[in-house]
């Protein structure tokens, strides 16, 4: 189980990087030209989720999904962090509570 639950947060930790990757593409993307979808961040972007997914995929093997699922709730403490270390987000003390609330929340569903 500790195998699967690690994957499941290397799942979550990708797919915030593919966040940041999507939010690093948005301004480089324009609907009306096709050609700007090949944006470098975006085509990074979709590779983690992908990659992400397939991690995951091979984590559920293991484990309960109600187990695992929530620890993918971590990508938003993940998104915290990358957002203001990577795309200089303004951060405030109410997000870092949020945040150890989220990780308080994985750790008692997790309990067992």
């Amino acid at each position: 189980m500790l195998r699967a639950v690690a994957l499941g947060v290397v799942c979550a930790a990708l797919g915030s990087l593919g966040q940041i990757m999507f939010k690093m593409s948005s301004d480089s993307i324009s609907f009306l030209s096709p050609t700007s979808l090949l944006n470098r961040y975006l085509i990074a972007g979709l590779g983690m989720y992908g990659v992400a997914t397939l991690l995951y995929l091979y984590a559920l093997r293991d484990v309960e999904v109600s187990v695992l699922y929530p620890v993918i709730s971590l990508s938003y403490v993940f998104v915290l962090l990358l957002g203001s270390a990577l795309l200089g987000e303004r951060t405030f003390y109410w997000n870092y509570a949020g945040a150890a609330l989220v990780v308080l929340g994985v750790a008692l569903i997790m309990w067992r």
